[in-house]
């Protein structure tokens, strides 16, 4: 029998043992968590290739509630509509992740706003945190017209709404297969055809027509012409022995009002405009419209440019500059911006794609609000409005016209260098309340007016119709 002395040394010794044993647990997971590195970023890392691996994981909506991408049995993520993918991203224990699945990775996985009891859980008793579904602002319909009218054409369609700016479509040819990542990465990678690039929001296209816009908007505000100002081409004009022509317009050589310049894209009345505007007030107006630097959104984006950097601020390339040609590089993201901010009259909304997360059909957490901010005159955005309707009214763009509903455009053929020509189009319907602005591009297509038109014809009519 145990004295009480006996006792209490037995004691103290399982109380040093049982501290001694629980000081080496604490060092041993400080080592494995935090101060060796190495075994977080294995490969072969059990913890690492859950997460990749997860049934828990939240799926992906459109705006309708629509499953876009759920977790299957096996643990892959599985994409229902490949026009999506560039937008719905991937996840992969090899390439990592990438759009909607990065952006909003915590909402998915359930760490964000799972609370400090469950993630002590997870933590300590691998208890699976359990992710949250994300609805995204993808209008199902006109996603669907983006998709189709596009078909197999390299190029991107972006379609949002002015007001909030939510992403209502968004393609990019050509795409991938998210869930098959993990064999065919290597290819993709390799692949000129650089189908993980997400032409939308990072794909670079001098913008050629359409970026009259900028440049009459920057005109109007800086007081220097109007929409009756009579202007004059002689032919051709010559601007530092770089000659620029009058072709595009049903009467030539000439004299007419500014906005018929507009309407049939008189490239060499651009070019004069640009020479009289300055490279400072059109590098202001273009840098206010987003130009130079990465768009608000949640997925990777391409900043797109004036001019190359370091490149010199010569009257000929500013000239060219003026009319969609020289050195301007830009994004259908942002292009479509540019649509949308004609259509509010002065005021870019700030793009967004994810509206909010949902858990057994209750909405848990708002992931965006609409916000915008004014970039432009109001005047001068309207005198611009009713140019790009003219253009619709004069039969400039195939497509594009509907009955009962005003529509806006403006056309664009760029030439991309290689002898072959991108096709454009930018627009936003109904002119007097506007409910979409639209951005086409089809790479080397031809004429912006016969090609990329009807593409945003389409996508407009399931636009007005939702």
């Amino acid at each position: 029998m145990l004295t009480p002395a006996d006792f209490e040394r037995r004691l103290r010794v399982v109380s040093a043992l049982a501290a001694a044993f629980l000081v080496a647990a604490l060092a041993a997971l400080a080592w494995w968590q935090v101060l060796d590195t190495g075994l977080a970023s294995e490969d072969r890392n059990p913890r690492l290739l859950s997460r990749f691996y997860d049934p828990n994981r939240g799926r992906i909506l459109d705006r309708d509630g629509n499953v876009l991408v759920e977790t299957l049995s096996d643990g892959r993520r599985y994409l229902y509509d490949a026009s999506l993918a560039h937008v719905t991203g991937y996840l992969d224990p090899r390439y990592g992740s990438q759009g909607i699945e990065l952006a909003y990775d915590a909402a998915l996985s359930g760490r964000a706003g799972s609370g400090w009891v469950a993630a002590l859980r997870y933590e300590l008793l691998r208890e699976p945190l359990r992710g949250d579904d994300v609805r995204l602002t993808i209008d199902p319909a006109v996603q669907a017209a983006a998709r189709e009218t596009l078909g197999g054409r390299k190029g991107a369609v972006v379609a949002l709404d002015p007001a909030t700016g939510d992403i209502l479509a968004m393609v990019s040819v050509p795409t991938f297969d998210p869930g098959a990542l993990g064999s065919t990465g290597d290819a993709l990678l390799q692949d000129p055809a650089a189908p993980l690039l997400n032409r939308a929001t990072q794909g670079l296209y001098p913008p050629g027509s359409t970026f009259k816009t900028v440049t009459a908007l920057a005109a109007l505000e800086a007081g220097i012409i109007t929409p009756e100002t009579v202007v004059e081409c002689p032919g051709e004009i010559v601007i530092d022995g770089f000659p620029i022509s009058c072709r595009n317009t049903p009467q030539g050589v000439g004299t007419y009002p500014f906005s018929h310049a507009f309407v049939y894209s008189v490239n060499a009345v651009f070019a004069k405009l640009g020479v009289d505007l300055g490279w400072q007030r059109l590098e202001a107006a273009a840098a206010r419209l987003g130009f130079g630097r990465d768009l608000p959104f949640p997925l990777e984006t391409a900043a797109s440019q004036l001019r190359s950097p370091g490149s010199p601020r010569t009257t000929v390339l500013l000239a060219s500059t003026a009319f969609g040609q020289g050195e301007l590089l830009a994004t259908p993201l942002q292009m479509a911006l540019i649509a949308a901010a004609v259509a509010n009259r002065g005021v870019m909304p700030a793009p967004r794609i994810a509206l909010d997360a949902w858990r057994d059909g209750e909405r848990v957490a708002e992931l965006s609000r609409p916000s915008s901010t004014r970039i432009a005159d109001a005047a001068a955005a309207e005198e611009v409005a009713a140019m790009m309707a003219g253009v619709v009214e004069a039969g400039q763009a195939a497509g594009v016209a509907i009955p009962g509903v005003s529509v806006a455009g403006k056309t664009g053929t760029a030439e991309a260098g290689d002898g072959t020509s991108h096709a454009w189009f930018i627009a936003f319907a109904p002119v007097e309340q506007p409910r979409v602005a639209v951005a086409v591009v089809v790479e080397s297509g031809g004429q912006g007016g016969v090609v990329a038109a009807p593409i945003a014809g389409q996508v407009i009519r399931a636009a007005v119709q939702r």
